[in-house]
This record gives C-alpha cells, structure tokens and sequence, in this order.
C-alpha cells in the first residue's frame, strides 16, 4: 500500500480487505471454479474462442462436403446448435451461481453500512445533547432554549421510520 494513505484509511482499507478475503474463503470449491469460469467467460478472447470454434465447424463441413469427404453434418447444424443451448445453458447457470454469490457480499457490506449509518447517528445525536449541556452549563455563552439542538440530540428511531416511508410510498 501507499505511505499516502493516514492511518484510519489505510486501516478502513485492510477491514475491507479482510471482509473480500472472507467472503471468498466461506466459498465452496465449486463455487470459486463457477466464479473463475464466469469470469473467464466475460473476457472477449472467449467471444472470440467461440466465434472462432462455431465458424470452424461451419466452415470445415462444408469444406468436408467440398472435397468429397464425410461432413460431420449438413446445414442447418442440428449437432452445433444442440452444444451451443447446452452451452448457453451453462452459461446462464454459472452467471446466476456467480451473481447469487457477489449478492451475498453486496448484502453483508449493505448491512454493515446500515449498522456504521445508525451508530453515526447515535453518536452524533449525543454529540449535540453534550454540546447544548456544555452551551447551557457554561457561563461564558449565552444560554437560551435551542429547540432545534434538544431535537437533534434525540436519536431517530429507524424503524418508525422506515414505517412511515412505506406508508407515504403506499399513499402514492
């Protein structure tokens, strides 16, 4: 890592590094080779691989055909098309057991983020019921009522207010 990064960062940096690190070790064997699979296939010299094997075989029997030999099979290439859907089939499964997994990293940093936003705002709430208790013990300021600071300084509770965000949205 960089000498740039302070301290905090760099070690906010190496908690994220060890949640991946985590998530990939709570993978099943299987589900790492669907994962490098997945990956392999997303890259264009794959497109390019099998564009490469479908023009092959076209091309090659009807070159077979040409020269008087035995094609492996004539046009419309039922054997071709047969591979390509069990291939596409696989495909699609491997990319569905690829995206269900990164799901689950998405989940686990969405819960986390909930959890940091709700202690956030726990902490700064008290920040600011200390800071109007300083403001009014203090002589040295001026000390008078601050609705808005006593109001700040009471924690929201998120699941009044995920409640009445889905009863607006149901009002809509």
């Amino acid at each position: 890592m960089t000498d740039d990064l302070s301290g905090h960062v760099e070690e906010t940096v190496q908690h994220l590094v060890k949640l991946h690190e985590a998530h990939q070790r709570q993978a099943s064997a299987l589900q790492r080779l669907a994962n490098r699979v997945t990956a392999a296939l997303g890259r264009p010299r794959a497109l390019a691989l099998i564009l490469l094997v479908v023009i092959s075989w076209i091309v090659g029997n009807y070159a077979a055909r040409r020269l008087g030999l035995t094609a492996l099979e004539q046009f419309p290439f039922p054997d071709l098309e047969f591979f390509a859907t069990i291939a596409a089939l696989l495909v699609a499964l491997l990319i569905l057991s690829a995206q269900r997994h990164d799901q689950a990293l998405a989940d686990k940093r969405a819960q986390l983020t909930l959890q940091i936003a709700m202690l956030s705002e726990r902490k700064i709430a008290k920040l600011i019921a200390m800071l109007d208790e300083q403001r009014r013990d203090n002589p040295l300021l001026p000390s008078h009522p601050d609705s808005e600071a006593e109001e700040l300084a009471q924690p929201a509770d998120p699941l009044s207010s995920l409640e009445r965000i889905e009863a607006s949205r149901r009002e809509e």
